[in-house]
């Protein structure tokens, strides 16, 4: 619900969608943002990939790592971010792989 910045968090889109169901009684009939499926899907097809092919690099259990298991790619974990190694005792999402930093994982790949 919250942007990462150098400042704090700031309103991000599921604030504002939550504000605008609050004050409407609505709520979205589709969401297509995170961590909806759909976000690496379509372009798995496009690509004429498997899932099981492809991996989502993020630094957010909930949104990221969320989509990632939804969509049946590989989730990797970036501890740079939001996530930390202490938040994945509790996550019910369940990243393929778990690094400090992108650089670690460009490392992986020499």
């Amino acid at each position: 619900m919250v942007c990462p910045s150098p400042d704090g968090g700031l309103p991000d889109t599921g604030a504002y969608m939550a504000l605008f169901e609050a004050t409407t009684g609505v709520s979205a009939a589709h969401v297509t943002g995170k961590p909806n499926a759909g976000m690496i899907l379509h372009k798995v097809e496009e690509l004429g990939l498997e899932p099981g092919q492809c991996a989502m690099v993020g630094d957010r259990l909930y949104t990221d790592i969320e989509m990632a298991d939804r969509a049946g790619v590989h989730g990797v974990l970036v501890l740079s971010g939001e996530a930390t190694r202490e938040d994945l005792v509790a996550a019910t999402q369940n990243p393929s792989l778990v690094v400090g930093s992108v650089a670690e994982l460009c490392c992986r790949s020499c």
